[in-house]
């Protein structure tokens, strides 16, 4: 199963999920093109790989211009339009949005650095 998650890391591309997120932060009252990621990796995948569900941490101007540092989740299925994306200051909530998500899915642990 590591084996997998780590072929399809390397197959799909974070790129398409950094634009996925940067323009929903843009619809969602945030300034998108500000962001800066420090992690956007896979977490958990479905086989053949149509679902993925994606872990994130970005810092972004607000509207207003105020910094913001925000924990995300994107659940990703290119078949069934755009994806469905959770952030939240808050790690758990991110966390506990993951475990739902990933439920049945071949996941990837984070390590921790």
């Amino acid at each position: 199963m590591k084996t997998l998650i780590s072929a399809l890391k390397s197959l799909i591309g974070n790129k398409s999920a950094e634009k996925d997120i940067r323009d929903w932060l843009s619809q969602q009252g945030y300034v998108g093109k500000t962001a800066q990621f420090a992690e956007v990796e896979l977490h958990a995948i479905k086989r053949p790989g149509w679902l993925q569900i994606f872990r994130f941490e970005t810092s972004c101007m607000t509207a207003e211009g105020e910094r913001a540092q925000l924990f995300g989740a994107m659940r990703s299925d290119e078949r069934y339009g755009a994806p469905q994306i959770l952030v939240d200051a808050d790690l758990t909530v991110r966390d506990q949005q993951l475990a739902t998500w990933s439920d049945g899915l071949i996941t990837h642990k984070r390590r921790r650095k």
